[in-house]
């Protein structure tokens, strides 16, 4: 066997190393190619534990190099075989696999018009594909040949306005009736078919009647031998904001339950155990001892005789055929119970964040049901009907009902353009196409679990495994581009490295703190600080959610490939997740672009590429393989064709209309999204307008300082019209990722001419207003170059490739300056406001902007590995160097 080099990986600490997982792999251009690659990649890499035992792998191919060599590799294999490090490598010649590899083929046994028929070993089930596909996601769930599960299906409540006789009035006076929508599945697509990993992708929309409301898009992934089904669930708002309410949604499973209704139990994963039964063993006359109870509770009433006292108790015992866990807010859950949908809700428990995993088990089995991120994306809920019958209706909600309807309408009937900062005066807060996606796991089971296995089972469902290589491999191989490792080598690299830290456990602890929580917030984080009322302008226009403006994404995913933190890949998933879905359109005409910040996600004017730009979340994408994001990075590969239909994007002549784009951050925002789509498909069509563009901007006068905005072709062409010396948007060319996106593209590519036209703005951007003026022969003088400090990746850049020591210290000069002045070096050191009731101190930085923390975290480490030798070793050399800014003051955005 012949192979290239071996990656190892590790296991990320905090996270489970169980059940399947999905990691990725990267090569360096040219050094890995795989003649007659198959679809399963099963006999094109071998994985190894720490023991050196071989484990099934399966591979798909998720980028290429422009030779077509390999980049990326998605892998699925098991982790618990896996452990807490294993090591992956490469073979050319494909065909050698091991004896236990060879055995395993594919889990769809078989196939007509109407189903697939699966079997991974332990399950078996149907999935309709055809004329029977209906509303149901699988049928006649089996485990080792019992029946367990009858279908999986979506569910979806909608409150809308009802007529005129209703009764249920809401607090605006207006009638409102909530209405049950059945699945609609238009298509089933096969994703991946391996004999490790199945994915089966089913799209439609909700139906009442005649009448079609709300996308969505869920995936099913079945693993061999695995008990678990994982159902990746993406709801598209497809509705009127103004009449339709979101109520319930979720995935339903009809468990079939054996045995008596005594013997069908309900447990609830939290902070305290909860178990119960459809009918409790607790009676007075016939009395019964608590042994009875107890042994019930721990499964061991098994086969009373029916002339027992436990069954003549039973037969006269309230039947409790209803049970949920509802998760009202991040801080507190409610159990209730109910015999009867006449009959009031007892409420059984209360805590503070449950777990959000349930058992529902009958004589000889059931099923485990989990939802990720259930209290962090509340109002989630868990719950079981009929549980004294033979079908039980078990619901994973991840909008439960038990909350009041989720209002999509804007804050506000008008825009604040100018007080508010929102950009245009016109009102732009459509949801239509958005989309939040959300997670839940079922486990068939055989019987009732042990103590703690529930427990242990949203620990994995919560916490699954993260397989990576460590920083120091992906800094080697350059992946992703430009950035340091941690080095506190010198006084003044310990400062950075510290004020970087300082910087990311400030925004983990606000996410607490603050309560950004919530199923259509989570993973966002707000703008601006309101030192006057010690919280975030969460009720001011452009000022409250952030939706990716200035790139904290970019921040936050190379901070973390930098220290390899869990906690940083946390709070960096959660936020490529949400800005990936509720940030931006997904269909319609503004399909591929975004809303900038605003108190509703979608509430702001503005509607922008760079919000929706693939580069945000590609990191996410290639280390988990997760198809998901896969999906919202293709969804806005062609955002550049929606320009079209905003209107301050447009323009008209004697020709007719036209659209007008600035080469940052839109056409900056388009390469991002044609680069993504170009490794991952090789399609001809996006490389092409990647060079047209590049091509066009190279002929312009003065390179990427020429314009900045330009007439825009659909073809990718940029046509230069002149100089506009009025444009306030320079700053935005390299603050929206722009930098990132051309270096990593040019050196993709290797393309010499866009790495010429970086090194030469990376150093004009710098330059006063009369060099730039005799530079461009009197065409650009008064336009301003604001926020310096946005260019220290450019500039560092520049200073390089061209070995420029004067533009190093600039750079280095304006960048530490953003931060600290002479007197004032305490950063990003939060301060103490008040402390409340419980002793427990409020933190607060009085003047934080997440547009400055996001840019000065970003280019801090993108400069630290261009400029490092420029630093000055002890802060008394950065004290000096700061001396020499104008003024000495503060340059924060």
């Amino acid at each position: 066997m012949e192979s290239k080099q071996t990656i190892k990986l590790h296991c990320l600490e905090n996270r489970v190393a169980s059940g399947y997982v999905t990691f990725g792999s990267y090569w360096e251009k040219g050094t890995l190619v795989i003649p007659n690659f198959k679809n399963d990649g099963m006999d094109s890499f071998v994985l190894q534990n720490e023991n050196k035992e071989s484990i099934p792998v399966q591979s798909r191919i998720t980028a290429w190099w422009p030779d077509e060599s390999i980049k990326w590799v998605a892998h699925t294999a098991d982790a618990s075989k896996m452990g807490q490090e294993a090591a992956l490598t490469a073979q050319i010649k494909s065909g050698e696999v091991s004896e236990e590899t060879a055995e395993l083929v594919s889990m769809i046994i078989r196939r007509n018009d109407n189903w697939l028929y699966i079997d991974n070993g332990v399950l078996s089930l149907k999935v309709p594909t055809g004329k029977n596909k209906a509303d149901t996601l699988a049928e006649d769930i089996f485990l080792n040949g019992k029946l367990r599960v009858k279908k999986a299906l979506p569910v979806l409540y909608l409150e809308e306005q009802g007529n005129e006789n209703s009764t249920n009035f809401d607090l605006d006076g207006q009638t409102k009736v909530t209405r049950a929508y059945k699945a609609a599945i238009k298509a089933v697509t096969i994703e991946e078919d391996g004999p490790l990993a199945l994915t089966i992708k089913a799209e439609g929309s909700y139906q009442h009647q005649n009448q079609n409301k709300m996308k969505f898009c869920i995936r099913m992934y079945i693993n061999k031998n695995s008990s678990d089904i994982r159902f990746v669930h993406t709801f598209f708002f497809d509705g009127d904001e103004q009449t339709d309410f979101l109520k319930g949604l979720g995935i339903r499973f009809d468990t079939v339950l054996e045995g008596r209704p005594y013997e069908h139990h309900i447990r609830f994963a939290g902070e305290l155990p909860f178990k119960e039964a459809a009918i409790l063993l607790n009676s007075s006359y016939p009395r019964l001892q608590p042994s009875v109870l107890k042994k019930q509770l721990d499964g061991k009433t098994w086969g009373y005789p029916a002339d027992s006292d436990v069954e003549k108790a039973a037969a006269d015992l309230p039947v409790w055929n209803r049970y949920f866990l509802y998760q009202d807010s991040a801080d507190h859950y409610r159990i209730g119970k109910q015999t009867k949908p006449q009959c009031c809700v007892l409420s059984a428990a209360e805590g503070r964040r449950a777990h959000g995993a349930m058992e529902v088990c009958g004589e000889n089995g059931g099923i485990l049901l989990g939802i990720r991120d259930f209290w962090q994306k509340y109002p989630s809920g868990l719950e079981v009907t009929n549980l004294a019958g033979d079908n039980a209706f078990c619901t994973a909600w991840f909008y439960s009902p038990e909350a009041k309807s989720f209002d999509f309408r804007h804050y506000d009937t008008r825009s604040y353009q100018m007080t508010s900062y929102e950009g245009f005066p016109w009102f732009g807060a459509s949801p239509e196409g958005i989309a939040v996606t959300s997670e839940c796991t079922l486990s068939v089971r055989s019987s009732l679990t042990e103590e703690n296995e529930l427990n242990t089972f949203a620990n994995r469902v919560n916490k699954p495994p993260v397989y990576v290589e460590s920083p120091i491999a992906y800094h080697e191989k350059q992946a992703f581009g430009y950035w340091s490792l941690p080095e506190r080598k010198t006084e003044s690299e310990a400062f950075l490295e510290n004020q970087l830290d300082q910087l990311f456990d400030f925004y983990k602890n606000e996410i607490e703190a603050r309560k950004w929580y919530g199923l259509f917030d989570y993973g966002d984080v707000m703008h601006t600080y309101d030192p006057i009322r010690h919280c975030w302008r969460y009720d001011m226009g452009g000022f409250a959610w952030q939706n990716t403006e200035l790139v904290p994404t970019y921040w936050l995913w190379l901070y973390f490939l930098r220290t390899g933190r869990e906690d940083v890949f946390t709070v960096a998933e959660a936020m490529s997740r949400h800005c990936s879905e509720v940030d931006f359109y997904h269909f319609g005409p503004m399909a591929g672009i975004g809303s900038r910040h605003n108190v509703r996600h979608w509430g702001c004017s503005c509607k922008e590429p760079r919000v929706s730009m693939a580069g945000h979340h590609r990191v996410y994408y290639y280390l988990t393989g997760d198809a998901r994001i896969g999906d919202a990075m293709a969804d806005a590969k062609d955002a550049d064709l929606s320009m079209k239909n905003i209107t301050y994007f447009q323009q008209k002549d004697e020709t007719g209309p036209y659209v007008v784009i600035r080469s940052g951050p839109d056409w900056t925002s388009f390469l991002s999204n044609w680069m993504t789509q170009y490794e991952r498909t090789l399609e001809p069509y996006y490389l092409e307008k990647i060079r047209r563009g590049i091509k066009d901007v190279s002929k312009m006068p003065f390179g990427l300082a020429s314009g900045p905005s330009y007439r825009y072709e659909e073809n990718g062409h940029l046509i230069y019209e002149g100089e506009d010396e009025k444009s306030p948007n320079m700053h935005l060319q390299i603050c929206m990722g722009g930098p990132e996106v051309w270096w990593e593209l040019a050196d993709m590519l290797g393309d010499e001419t866009l790495r010429k036209l970086l090194s030469v703005y990376g150093g004009f951007y710098y330059l006063t207003p009369e060099q730039k003026k005799e530079k461009t022969h009197g065409l650009i003088e008064k336009r301003p170059f604001a926020f310096p400090w946005f260019a220290s990746d450019i500039g560092a850049y520049a200073a390089f490739f061209t070995k420029d020591k004067s533009l190093a210290k600039t750079v280095w000069k304006n960048l530490l300056n953003a931060l600290i002045k002479i007197g004032d070096e305490a950063g990003f050191t939060p301060v103490c406001y008040a402390t409340d009731d419980q002793k427990k101190a409020h933190m607060e930085i009085l003047w934080i902007k997440t547009n400055f923390a996001a840019q000065w975290g970003l280019n801090t480490i993108t400069t630290l590995e261009l400029l490092r030798d420029a630093l000055p070793d002890t802060m008394d050399g950065v004290r000096k160097l700061i001396e020499e800014m104008p003024g000495n003051e503060f340059h924060r955005a």
